[in-house]
This record gives C-alpha cells, sequence and structure tokens, in this order.
C-alpha cells in the first residue's frame, strides 16, 4: 500500500515523534512510504493536486534513526497525490505560523483527494472545526473545566471575578504550552499584562485552574473513538511539570511517568467519542487534569514513544495495521 505522510516541513521530522514511529511501523509492515510538506503541495489546471514526495525504499530498515537520514538524502519525486491509498495528514499549524497560507492550501487540497476517494486520516474537515481551542467547548460541559474565549479584557476580568479563584489563561491556538500562564485571582498585578500579551495572538482562552493542576496532566490517545488500548494496557502517559514551573509540557521540561486513565477520564471519553468519529479525527491526544479535559489535540498529536516504553505495546504498529486493513468505523 502506498502510505503519504503530510508533514510541515519533512526535514523537521525527529526520531522521538510519533509521526517517525508511525512511519517505521508501516515501513516494517511493507508498505511504500512516502512524505511531503506542507511547502511541497501544487494544483494544476485540472484542480488535481500535486506533491513532491521523498520516498523510502521498501524494505529500508525501520530504525528511526536511519528512517530519517533516508528522508533527508532522497530527492523528491513529483506524484499526483491522489495516487496515494492512505494520505495521513501529520501537520501542525500552529507549530509553524510563517505558513498558514500553506496549510490552509494543504487541508484544501486533501479534501479534494478524499472526494477522489483517497482515505485522509484525520480528515480535514475534522480538523478545520478543530482548528483553535474553542473546540473543545463543542463537548458536554461535564466533560472540561469553566471556561471563557474572549478578547475583551473587561469580559475576562469579569469571569475571573466570578470564579474568585485561580485560573489559566493561554492562546486560543497555541501548542507546546507557550504563554500558557496562571493566576491566583483577579487582583494578581501581572493580569492585564498577561492578557495584553495573549491577545497579540487573538483570542484568549481562561479556564478554571483545576486542583490537583501542579501535580501535572494525563495525555490519553484516542483512537477510532476509544481510548488506545493493548492487551488491557492504555496508552497514557502522566506529564509532570519541573520544579518551579506548572506546565507539564514535555517541549516545556515536564517528564512524563506511566499514566491511569480513571473511570472519570474513560466516562468523558465515551461522552465525546462518537463526535470525534463523526467529524472524522481518528487519532486525537486528550489532555486531562483530574476527571476534566483541558485540551484536545487533533493535528500530529503525540505521546506514542513514552507511552510504548512504559507498557512495552507497539502501539504505533497497531494503529498501522488497523488504517491499512480498512478497519475505520
Amino acid at each position: 500500500m502506498q502510505i503519504t505522510f503530510l508533514v510541515n516541513d519533512p526535514g523537521d521530522i525527529q526520531p522521538s515523534q510519533t509521526t517517525a514511529m508511525l512511519m517505521a511501523a508501516a515501513v516494517a509492515r511493507g508498505h511504500r512510504v512516502g512524505i511531503t510538506g506542507v511547502g511541497d503541495l501544487s494544483c494544476r489546471s485540472d484542480c488535481q493536486p500535486w506533491a513532491q514526495v521523498r520516498f523510502l525504499e521498501v524494505g529500508i530498515s525501520p530504525d528511526l534513526a536511519a528512517l530519517m537520514g533516508a528522508i533527508a538524502q532522497n530527492p523528491p519525486t513529483a506524484m499526483p497525490l491522489i495516487q496515494t491509498d492512505l494520505l495521513l495528514l501529520r501537520t501542525n499549524p500552529a507549530r509553524d505560523l510563517n505558513h498558514t497560507a500553506a496549510h490552509s492550501t494543504a487541508l484544501a487540497l486533501a479534501r479534494h483527494c478524499q472526494s477522489a476517494g483517497v482515505r485522509v486520516i484525520n480528515q480535514p474537515d475534522g480538523l478545520i472545526r478543530a482548528a483553535t481551542k474553542l473546540y473543545l467547548l463543542e463537548f458536554p460541559e461535564f466533560t472540561r473545566p469553566e471556561t471563557l474565549v474572549s478578547q475583551t479584557p473587561a469580559e475576562i476580568l469579569d469571569f475571573l471575578q466570578d470564579l474568585n479563584g485561580p485560573a489559566v489563561l493561554k492562546p486560543l491556538q497555541g501548542t507546546r504550552g507557550n504563554d500558557v500562564f496562571v493566576v491566583a485571582s483577579p487582583q494578581d498585578k501581572n493580569l492585564r499584562q498577561i492578557i495584553d500579551v495573549i491577545r497579540r495572538q487573538g483570542l484568549v482562552m481562561v479556564q478554571r485552574c483545576i486542583p490537583g493542576a501542579e501535580a501535572g496532566d494525563t495525555r490519553v490517545v484516542v483512537f477510532n473513538g476509544q481510548v488506545l488500548m493493548l492487551n488491557g494496557q492504555p496508552a497514557a502517559i502522566q506529564r509532570v511539570p519541573p520544579q518551579g514551573d506548572f506546565r507539564s509540557n514535555l517541549h516545556a521540561g515536564g517528564r512524563a511517568e506511566p499514566g491511569i486513565v480513571t473511570a472519570a477520564m474513560a466516562k468523558v471519553v465515551a461522552a465525546i467519542g462518537p463526535k470525534l468519529l463523526q467529524d472524522g479525527l481518528f487519532l486525537a491526544g486528550l489532555d486531562f487534569i483530574g476527571s476534566q479535559l483541558v485540551e484536545i489535540n487533533v493535528f500530529s498529536t503525540g505521546g506514542l514513544r513514552n507511552a510504548e516504553q512504559f507498557t512495552g505495546e507497539a502501539f504505533a504498529s497497531f494503529i498501522i495495521d488497523t488504517w491499512t486493513d480498512g478497519h475505520l468505523p
């Protein structure tokens, strides 16, 4: 099977990333794997999308370092994108703000491929719908903390006053813990400056700070609408913040520990799983603090590397096997 990975930039893929693990699993299963970036796409007068694709030879070692070397060395080849059997969208626009237009075009061309019969995961329309943290508000209130999304300072201050407790403020479209702040109360002397900093990027998301947040959060990988499980082991990790920081993101210095999916978390997944499927979001990362869902990651969600290390289960191979066997809901 021809599997094409669409990423931000093929040169940016790292062996530690879930995307690299999925590539290695596909190569190990004997599939023909290609990699292309959002800047490598084009559209011709017949409205057919093309891509400059770097192919990995069938039979190449699935060793992650070897694969990354092959991606860097192999010259790209022009290919009609609709000739792929499975198009995996592993982009992350929030980490590539200098190429916003290219990401929008990539989703439009991926939609064209889907209309032409190519299986596309995650599906473009769902990614567009879930492109910001506003998507969280489409789910039942019991699943998430009290939340406000606004760009009006007075409205934000009023909401914080009503919360009467600590809160987290962050950009509506952000990643890796960048520009995420916690305030103890509306009387925080830096509050207005924090609001101004976030507003420069657009809308501000304000959430009640959940008790226990100082201990970090739990990333739960959801696959085909359910917690990704193998042999009774969940693909979940606990992300613990470094000393002196409340952010648990691994890129912000947090560390990973084995994660536990509680009954309360499972209840949330059961409540939102059908909508994820309906929106074509077959692979997602849910971030929990306690029983509350604080973020939904649908673009290039990670977490498999640590989950495989902690459990010994081959989650990436299971995902590729399921998708290439056509087992989509």
